[in-house]
């Protein structure tokens, strides 16, 4: 399966199917292209000057999904976030570690999550977050070169901008 097959794949079923059971769905097909050295441009995969890297591989005509490959400095961890949208995501090449948090209230405006799993990503690796809350995580590339992954997002990436509702802060040690 190469990206434009893909694409009108993802298209089919975000169309077909309820939005709850679409990251999943995606999670089944990511891995056909995360193998394909050809799948990303060397723009693509171009370290930023500071921060992470986020380049648009692909946005949907009608806005229903957008691809985009992120790119890992090594060490590099991102905030405690939560996203707008749903998100299917796999490790291009590296290491990515996922830490999933859960919020310490049902408050809206509590920014306290606790640690419940850690997850070690490698290339051709998966995930998928639920849609309708449960999706607070971390990500982590715990090695000293960089990391790419590919992020399907619901809606238009550039249009939602930066993808998270909420940034946390962690108020518990680390997962037992």
């Amino acid at each position: 399966m190469d990206l434009n097959q893909f694409c009108k794949t993802v298209g089919r079923l975000v169309a077909d199917n309820p939005v709850q059971n679409v990251p999943a769905l995606i999670a089944d097909y990511l891995p056909e292209i995360l193998g394909d050295r050809d799948l990303l441009s060397a723009e693509h995969k171009a370290l930023p000057p500071e921060g992470y890297g986020r380049h648009d591989v692909f946005l949907c005509p009608n806005d229903d999904f957008s691809i985009i490959a992120a790119v890992w400095p090594a060490g590099i961890v991102s905030p405690i976030h939560d996203h707008k949208t749903w998100c299917t995501f796999g490790v291009f090449e590296g290491v990515i570690q996922e830490t999933l948090y859960r919020a310490v209230s049902d408050d809206p405006s509590c920014t306290d999550a606790v640690p419940v799993e850690m997850i070690e990503h490698l290339p051709g690796d998966v995930a998928h977050l639920p849609v309708g809350g449960g999706d607070i995580h971390c990500m982590h590339n715990p090695t000293d070169k960089a990391a790419v992954s590919v992020h399907v997002y619901g809606g238009n990436s550039v249009k939602l901008g930066p993808n998270v509702v909420k940034v946390y802060q962690e108020t518990a040690a680390a997962i037992a």
